[in-house]
């Protein structure tokens, strides 16, 4: 981004922030002006991600938890709230993908996506939204996937639960533009990360991939844009190059054919 970053005041809630998207959207969250507070299982990778937005001059905060378990999404808002303040700033980016053809595809994954994916999302958003909306101010953002753009073999769990999350981006912002939140849905594309397939091996180049910052900028973006600016409520990253499409790369990574 050119000229001087934009400010974002008040608390930002990112969870999956100990790698990837969720750090890299910590870190401009905070350049950016947020107290960031870091959300995700691995308490020493937060801690890392924490020191080096300090040693950017930015406010971060570690909070870790197994979003995945009972209660934890509820006690993580109320924690924030009792040591911070109420989130002006909620990017959900943990989540989970397993891959497999319905009928192989078990009912432990399945509703392990549908979970971390979608339901986290919903509980984290049901208990941020009463403070946005008394305070008539707000962004929530959520990290979801171009899976969503078209039916993809092996991809029935992973593109149900962000098909579902873009649902829910939605109707939470059709129900709260009149009370000054935002609510997005980011769709990217193939992100390279450490935990993303090495590209070379499905046949594309680092370079073409989208990176964490890329997304991060567009989380950036979102939630600076002026309260009279409407934007999303779905919005879609992809890769410039074909080779690093969606379809392409997940297709070449199960072995089935492109159609």
């Amino acid at each position: 981004m050119s000229g001087a970053a934009p400010a974002v005041s008040g608390v930002a809630l990112v969870t999956g922030a100990s790698s990837g998207i969720g750090a890299a959207t910590a870190s401009a969250l905070a350049a950016a002006g947020a107290h960031v507070v870091l959300v995700a299982r691995r308490a020493e990778a937060l801690a890392a991600v924490a020191s080096e937005v300090r040693d950017h001059g930015g406010r971060a905060s570690v909070l870790a938890a197994d979003l995945a378990a009972h209660g934890e999404p509820e006690r993580v808002v109320a924690e924030t709230v009792e040591r911070f303040g109420p989130p002006t700033v909620l990017v959900n980016s943990a989540g989970v993908v397993r891959l497999g053809v319905v009928h192989e595809l078990t009912p432990r994954h399945w509703e392990l996506m549908l979970r971390l994916n979608l339901t986290v999302p919903y509980l984290l958003t049901h208990e941020v939204l009463p403070y946005m909306r008394k305070r008539s101010t707000g962004t929530i953002v959520h990290i979801g996937s171009a899976v969503t753009q078209e039916p993809i073999s092996h991809t029935a769990g992973y593109a149900a639960s962000k098909q579902g999350l873009n649902v829910l981006s939605e109707l939470v912002a059709l129900e709260n533009r009149d009370h000054g939140i935002r609510s997005v849905a980011i769709c990217p594309g193939w992100v390279h990360t450490g935990m993303s397939p090495v590209p070379a091996e499905l046949g594309a180049a680092t370079g073409e991939l989208l990176t964490p910052g890329d997304v991060a900028d567009a989380v950036l973006w979102t939630v600076t844009r002026p309260p009279r600016v409407s934007v999303g409520p779905v919005i879609h990253l992809a890769p410039t190059s074909g080779r690093a499409g969606t379809r392409a790369s997940i297709t070449r990574l199960t072995g089935t054919e492109v159609r």
